[in-house]
């Protein structure tokens, strides 16, 4: 027999060569992309720096000697909060052509040679360049000016004072330090980039070797054996294509003329066994996994058919606004046409969701391409849901399914009105509803295998049995629905066949978690603080927020709650993926931080309370507020997830 290829190796050489280009070509769009994204990013810094630099000194005369230390002092620290390398203030006079340095403010990064030139009282003369002569006119889209100058590369934006048209305020962030950001960026995003090409060549490499080459080398083997003896009179099949194919040709030349007599001896019922079971995977197959777990919704499913056949289905999916759909159904009738008609009704459902329908839409679309496809007259109740994370709202409308319930403080089912089931009649309206559902709450959808189980009796499991089961979870979120109704079902038909599918799908909405502490109002305490806020499961960027909104907090609690007596912070934060709440509770004397805390134009360095530190707090924070209650100061600040 002639040697030839193996396909392994063939589709290798053929694949690897186009997944290296494509890394290649990935790679550089994602260097572009983050080239453009760190760029934009310390352009859009620059401006907010400038913007909170002009209002931190306010209408302060900056040619009075008296404000030059506390201007200089604070834009400095600005510079180190903002990781800006220079903000300043200038005097630009167009018909002398010069500009002089009125307070400085200096970042941590910024190079010693230059302090010669951004000094106070420093004048430049003949530079006035584009950047600055656009400030001047107030057209700020074309204030950045790129400077190149003495080894020296640096953006800098210009803006007018709001307090005088003919000074400027300036933020300048160090070329050098983009390029540093722009390199780790692009590192991280190169390595990802990298990583993933070698895991979808090993997946791919895995694939061939395991789904295709091997198993071809293994069937090969076993129609040869099986052949070995036997004599082929008929035509022979022309051999082409790689080994394994190859060698399955040539043992079927030998095995054709068996086919007849193994077909004919093949027992009918195995045959139409062997159909059923094929369809039952096909079946299965289609259905999502039957656990889910997400920051927005935790999803349980089950699915048991009566017969190897169903006619039930289940489907869920993360659309792509982050709404989560939930969908049930149950059509009439066992057998391959049933199971064929439930595998295009889940596509279809699965699609129409998928395209941002909402719920009454795509059960009008649903109903008519099916009714308009239907020889067998086959009908399907169905119920679909779509869950808003954001507004806390279930959307769903109901074609003659069993109608769900929510367990929350009470149990509801959701009765509202049936449309008539799908693949019957076309243009069908079904109306829409809505609920709201809080943190903790639970959807059960079901079929009617559920409710319409039999004992050995023959008596119905019925709806007051499952709304007993359903009102024993309330206030239990740590047990499962559907494995309390599935136990309970179970000891009710125990010692009878089932009649029919028994699928069941929840959705519970993840509660709120809490986080405690209670420290004594002292700053060496500051530490637990910051340990207890980096054990919480967010996100590093929402961590850094609340660490420095509580250190501003808690150092006002220590030093003006408590100015001569010691006390204890009782501090409180309560998340979940959209929010985090901080309250900050202490028995100390009234201090009310939320006072006046915007007049940031008004700040006075000698201010006993709060200042530049609740501006910036507040300025980060979506919400806060003061009250004064059973002697107590509490302070609530709430952080909406970006």
């Amino acid at each position: 027999m002639k040697k030839r290829k193996s396909i392994f190796w063939t589709t290798t050489l053929i694949v690897l060569p186009l997944v290296l280009l494509a890394n290649l070509a990935v790679l550089f769009a994602a260097h572009h992309n983050t080239y453009e994204v760190t760029y934009n990013n310390y352009i859009g810094d620059i401006q907010n720096a400038a913007a909170v630099a002009d209002e931190l000194i306010g209408n302060l005369d900056l040619n009075d000697a008296e404000t030059e230390d506390f201007c200089n002092r604070e834009l400095t620290k600005l510079c180190s909060l903002l990781d800006t390398t220079y903000i300043y203030a200038l005097d630009a006079d167009k018909e002398q052509k010069t500009v002089k340095y009125l307070t400085v403010g200096t970042g941590e990064n910024a190079p010693e040679d230059l302090a010669s030139e951004r000094h106070m009282g420093y004048v430049v003369h003949n530079e006035l360049n584009k950047g600055i002569l656009a400030a001047l006119d107030g057209d700020s889209g074309n204030a950045v000016e790129h400077i190149n100058k003495d080894s020296y590369e640096s953006l800098i934006f210009y803006m007018k004072r709001t307090s005088d048209k003919n000074e400027l305020i300036a933020a300048e962030v160090s070329v050098a330090d983009i390029m540093s950001e722009l390199n780790r960026n692009f590192n991280f995003v190169a390595l990802i980039i990298i990583l993933f090409t070698v895991a979808v060549v090993m997946i791919f490499a895995v694939i061939i070797r395991g789904l295709v080459s091997r198993p071809a080398q293994a069937v090969s083997k076993k129609m040869t054996s099986f052949v070995r003896e036997r004599k082929s009179g008929f035509e022979p099949l022309k051999i082409k294509g790689s080994r394994e194919f190859a060698d399955m040709a040539e043992s079927f030349n030998s095995m054709a003329k068996e086919i007849d007599l193994y077909l004919g001896e093949l027992n009918e019922m195995n045959r139409q066994k062997a159909e059923l079971s094929i369809a039952r995977d096909i079946q299965m197959g289609l259905l999502e996994p039957t656990e889910f777990d997400s920051a927005a919704a935790c999803i349980r499913a089950f699915m048991l058919p009566a017969k190897l056949v169903g006619g039930d289905l289940y489907d869920y999916q993360v659309l792509h606004d982050g709404k989560i759909c939930v969908i049930i159904g149950d059509v009439s009738g066992k057998g391959i046409s049933v199971a064929l008609f439930m595998s295009r009704a889940i596509t279809l459902l699965h699609q129409y969701a998928e395209s941002g329908m909402s719920p009454g839409k795509i059960l009008y679309e649903y109903n008519n391409h099916l009714a308009a496809r239907n020889p067998n007259m086959l009908f399907i109740t169905t119920f679909v849901g779509i869950y808003d994370p954001k507004t806390e709202t279930l959307y769903y409308a109901n074609s003659g399914h069993n109608f769900p319930y929510i367990v929350s403080d009470k149990l509801t089912v959701l009765d509202g009105e049936q449309g008539m089931a799908a693949g019957i009649f076309e243009n069908q309206s079904y109306t829409e509803h809505s609920v709201k559902m809080k943190p903790g709450d639970l959807l059960f959808l079901y079929t009617d295998g559920v409710t319409e189980s039999k004992n050995v009796d023959g008596c119905l499991y019925g709806e007051k049995a499952l709304e007993s089961v359903l009102g024993g979870l309330i206030g239990s979120v740590d047990k499962d629905a559907v494995s309390e109704v599935l136990r309970s079902v179970e000891e009710f038909a125990k010692g009878t066949e089932q009649a029919d599918d028994v699928t069941m799908l929840t959705l519970r909405i993840p509660g709120t978690r809490r986080k405690e502490l209670s420290v004594e109002a002292k700053t060496e305490n500051l530490k637990d603080i910051f340990e207890a806020i980096s054990q919480l499961d967010l996100s590093e960027e929402m961590k850094s927020q609340l660490t420095l909104m509580a250190e501003e907090m808690f150092v006002n609690i220590c030093y003006y709650a408590y100015p001569d007596s010691e006390g204890t912070a009782d501090i409180t934060i309560e998340y979940n993926s959209e929010k985090a709440v901080m309250t900050f509770a202490d028995s100390g004397k009234p201090f009310d931080p939320t006072n006046d805390v915007l007049q940031i134009e008004e700040y006075d360095i000698g201010n006993t309370v709060g200042g530049l530190g609740r501006f910036l707090t507040f300025s980060i924070a979506d919400g806060y507020s003061y009250e004064r209650k059973d002697g107590k100061n509490f302070l609530t600040i709430t952080k909406l997830a970006t």
